[in-house]
């Protein structure tokens, strides 16, 4: 397999295939938000007159910009303004700890941070209010080659690791994409972060195809809303990531009638949520996609199919997209996958040895190739279709997220009085893993040591469980025992809650009754952190919706890490109301 030399269609850059569909449909609505329409030409404008801005603030070409914005017409702008510029963007996520933040746009050293009017970061650009429409930013040139975004990923050395990708990674796909075909009035729920490289499937994949964006403040809206979202908004595609697809089939598998399309990836598919969901709607075709930020946004896709069992296929690579399998250096039919084509990033930010050992050039009939070595195991059957069999190393994937668990031990042993301290997954019943477990030794208290992670760690990288032990289990050659804590994991995570006499109140009932419901548990008790009780990161932030939803009060994430338990998280509703 060789990369194929045939160049892209429509353009040659990301920017370039939005101002394509801008100059073809400009009168068409590109976003829609909190009731407004933005049309093509309105998005093309403000992302002109943004791109003058940061011009006249030193962005050039080879830049790079953090942006701290909520989603918004105001964010995607900021991004086509950015890569206008010729330079990249690197979306930060203003819930993650704000001594991450900073340590990450310090790394970067961009010349403007893209964040609203009030933050704290230095050099600061904030979308005006009333910005300058008809402005035009100064030609720059760009090509399919040029850095269009950096992306932190979790490292083994308990430092974020920065991949850039190029702008071919993203047209390669998106100039020709099955889910949105040009022109076809797609619409389609914006729903994923834009600090994650899938939010090119639910987002750049519709704008540079003609079709319509309804922006939504999470994914967990997309859970909740998509039977209002299909009715009232007539949306046709949407990419929920596997754990939230999974629970919509589980929770409302009818919500899904109307759909033109459904993808998911980030983890491991179930095959049996996909059976329910192809069993149900033979007509609709869901998608499983897969692929690392190293190879931007996507590599492999299969369309799911009623034979798929016991698992469902990574499929075949997708356009300008190679795939190997090395058994060291040799081609086979079993190994480690290796992705080429035009989908490999530049490399990590500042980091060329990581660059070298990871992005490496392979010895192949057709000629030397350069590729990715992703760490994931995989085979190819019969019929030519990928199938993922794990993984070569400790690295994990969780509700999408890419876990390194060298990141989280290296982050709790830095906490003040920890002494040894070790990371597994816990698997949930499909095979999946589900959330993580942290044991230590020393002397924080467990909840405690939980909160001070959450001030220094996003909170997918948060473990649901932590326990403290007198000493951790070793083998005979004294590396630490992580079958025996795997199992002891297992144990805690499935340990049913005491049973609690004591009286709630209407607020603490109020708190118990979304967490019966979230976790899927008969009870729960009060003074128990639910941690313990089966919840995990995913449904904190469902507490923090669900609360915000039926009881009128906004709850950060992080608040709920520092109490979580039914009466801690009740006390925190009681002072948050006015």
């Amino acid at each position: 397999m060789t990369t194929s030399s045939t160049p892209f269609e429509r353009a040659e850059t990301m920017h370039g295939l939005f101002e394509w569909c801008a100059s073809r449909w400009p009168g068409r609505t590109a976003l829609h938000h909190r009731g407004h329409d933005t049309t093509y030409r309105e998005l093309a404008e403000l992302a002109d007159a943004y791109a003058a801005e940061l011009q006249a603030r030193g962005v050039e070409r080879g830049s790079i910009v953090p942006v701290l914005l909520p989603r918004s017409p105001e964010l995607f702008a900021t991004l086509l303004a950015v890569l206008k510029c010729g330079a990249a963007y690197a979306a930060l996520d203003l819930r993650w700890p704000s001594s991450r933040l900073s340590d990450l746009i310090e790394h970067l050293g961009g010349p403007v941070v893209a964040a609203e009017r009030g933050t704290p970061w230095p050099s600061v650009w904030s979308p005006p209010a009333q910005p300058i429409l008809g402005a035009r930013p100064a030609a720059v040139d760009v090509g399919a080659d040029d850095p269009c975004a950096v992306f932190f990923t979790s490292g083994t050395t308990g430092t974020p690791k920065g991949v850039v990708t190029a702008h071919r990674g993203n047209v390669r796909l998106f100039d020709d994409w099955l889910f949105t075909p040009l022109d076809s009035g797609a619409v389609m729920p914006q729903a994923l972060a834009a600090t994650w490289d899938a939010f090119g499937l639910d987002s750049w994949g519709v704008l540079f195809n003609g079709g319509t964006l309804v922006l939504l403040e999470d994914t967990l809206e997309l859970a909740t809303k998509l039977r209002d979202l299909i009715t009232i908004h007539g949306v046709t595609t949407i990419f929920p990531p596997t754990a939230v697809f999974h629970s919509m089939v589980d929770n409302d598998l009818d919500a899904f009638a109307g759909l033109r399309a459904v993808g998911t990836g980030g983890e491991k598919l179930s095959a049996r949520h996909a059976a329910r969901f192809v069993e149900a709607y033979p007509d609709i075709p869901l998608y499983n996609m897969y692929g690392p930020v190293e190879s931007s946004v996507a590599a492999t896709c299969h369309r799911v199919r009623p034979s798929d069992a016991p698992e469902v296929p990574l499929g075949v690579p997708l356009p300008h997209t190679q795939a190997y399998l090395l058994d060291g250096d040799r081609l086979s039919d079993a190994g480690e996958i290796c992705l080429g084509g035009r989908g490999l990033a530049l490399g990590y930010f500042k980091d060329e040895e990581l660059t070298a050992r990871k992005f490496v050039t392979i010895a192949l009939p057709s000629g030397p190739e350069r590729v990715y070595r992703t760490g994931d195991l995989g085979r190819r059957s019969a019929d030519g279709l990928l199938h993922f069999e794990g993984r070569a190393d400790r690295q994990v994937k969780i509700r999408g997220h890419r876990i390194e668990l060298d990141d989280v031990e290296h982050n709790a042993g830095r906490a003040p009085g920890v002494g040894a301290c070790a990371v597994v997954p816990v698997t949930g019943a499909d095979g999946a893993y589900e959330d993580l477990c942290l044991f230590y030794t020393g002397t924080p208290a467990e909840d405690e040591l939980r909160a001070g992670l959450a001030e220094r760690l996003p909170g997918y990288l948060v473990p649901a469980l932590v326990q403290r032990l007198e000493r951790l289990p070793v083998l005979e050659d004294r590396k630490v025992d992580r079958r025996a804590l795997t199992e002891l994991a297992g144990r805690l995570r499935t340990a049913a809650a005491p049973v609690e006499d004591l009286p709630l109140s209407e607020t603490e009932a109020a708190v118990a009754e979304i967490l019966r419901e979230i976790i899927g548990v008969p009870s729960i008790a009060a003074d128990v952190s639910f941690f313990r009780q089966g919840g995990n990161s995913l449904s904190a932030a469902q507490l923090c919706s669900r609360i915000s939803r039926d009881l009128g009060v906004k709850l950060r994430i992080s608040q709920v890490f520092e109490a979580p338990t039914v009466r801690g998280v009740a006390g925190l509703i009681t002072a948050g109301k006015p």
